[in-house]
């Protein structure tokens, strides 16, 4: 049955919220959407954030009062949202009056960490999917969730995929070993410990912040700045010899720091090798060593980086044994399934529509 679901997120060509939006189209559902972006606009400038900081409360208004304006012509089944940390419990209230079934898909380490709107609204919801368990068990302890349930992060297939490289993508993304993700703390003093030992390593670091919270002076020549997104992130994942997914540690609000992120099921998905922290949740998605090469302390990333870049071969057989378990297994189109069949069961048991 063809469903009509509003979707919320952010729509910028290689964002997680665009994938699962664009899942749903290809499943078959009439889907209208509301991208947040389009009131408050990724910003680069202090001046300018701090402007949109002062707007901050008009702001939040109007996009609810857009949600709920669409959400009246298009007469939607269901609501998706993709984290919405800008909606409000009321909104949800007035939704679920209308007969609107609510979910979120909720992508973070924490839920206390993005201000005071998504602990009051995340409990309005018929049910939140978190990408993580404990994530989900965090939030348990301090909301009173309807429901819950873990489905996992995924890979968009229109944009993680092998795509034809050109001399001058090889040039460009062709390293020993690059970073591609936003700044953490954690992350800074992994690399930085990486570097002091190996210091004619060709690292490259992409990601949103580095520049601008990046304290390690070792570190400063290996950045790039700006985040890799679309099809150039997809390439440079194809490129590089080594692709390192280091987890953001924990952050305020969270038990314990992330132990699989966006870049666990993108950098396989595009035929990369993957060398990644280890962890029991990566354990369970890939076979260490077979499908996925692992690390446990800057020593064994040391150990493992050294090992890898002198044996190419091996390397290979890795991304192409992690490739084959991630595609198709764990794209978006999968777990939007899963959350739509959840909504077909709560439906069917309360002899609703699915």
């Amino acid at each position: 049955m063809t469903l009509r679901i509003l979707f919320l997120g952010e729509n910028w060509f290689g964002s997680c919220a665009r994938a699962c939006c664009q899942a749903l189209r290809r499943l078959g559902h009439d889907v209208a959407d509301v991208d947040v972006q389009t009131l408050v606009p990724q910003l680069r400038s202090r001046a300018a954030r701090l402007m949109v900081r002062l707007a901050g409360r008009h702001l939040v208004a109007e996009y609810n009062r857009l949600v709920l304006d669409l959400g009246a012509r298009f007469e939607p089944d269901v609501l998706v949202a993709f984290k919405a940390p800008l909606l409000q419990a009321r909104t949800l209230r007035t939704l679920r009056s209308r007969g609107v079934a609510l979910y979120n898909y909720y992508p973070d380490t924490s839920v206390l960490a993005h201000g005071g709107i998504l602990p009051e609204a995340l409990p309005e919801y018929d049910c939140v999917f978190f990408t993580k368990r404990f994530t989900e068990a965090d939030a348990r302890r301090h909301l009173r969730l309807r429901a819950s349930t873990v489905v996992p992060h995924g890979y968009d297939p229109e944009i993680h995929a092998r795509w034809p490289l050109s001399a001058r993508d090889r040039k460009q993304y062709g390293h020993d070993a690059i970073v591609a993700a936003t700044h953490t703390p954690h992350k800074e003093a992994v690399l930085d410990a990486l570097v002091a030992s190996m210091p004619e390593l060709d690292l490259r670091i992409w990601g949103n912040v580095w520049n601008e919270r990046c304290r390690s002076s070792r570190l400063r020549p290996y950045l790039e700045g700006a985040a890799l997104n679309g099809t150039a992130y997809a390439r440079a994942l194809q490129a590089a010899r080594i692709n390192l997914a280091v987890m953001s540690g924990q952050v305020a609000g969270a038990s314990q720091g992330d132990e699989t992120t966006t870049r666990t099921f993108e950098i396989p998905a595009c035929g990369g090798f993957m060398l990644h922290e280890r962890s029991g949740e990566l354990l369970e998605l890939f076979d260490e060593d077979r499908e996925v090469a692992c690390f446990t302390g800057v020593g064994e990333l040391i150990e493992k980086m050294c090992f890898y870049l002198a044996h190419p071969d091996a390397r290979a057989r890795i991304a192409e044994r992690g490739h084959a378990r991630c595609v198709p297994a764990y794209s978006y189109d999968v777990r939007m399934r899963a959350l739509l069949d959840w909504h077909g069961a709560a439906a069917a048991g309360a002899g609703g529509r699915a």
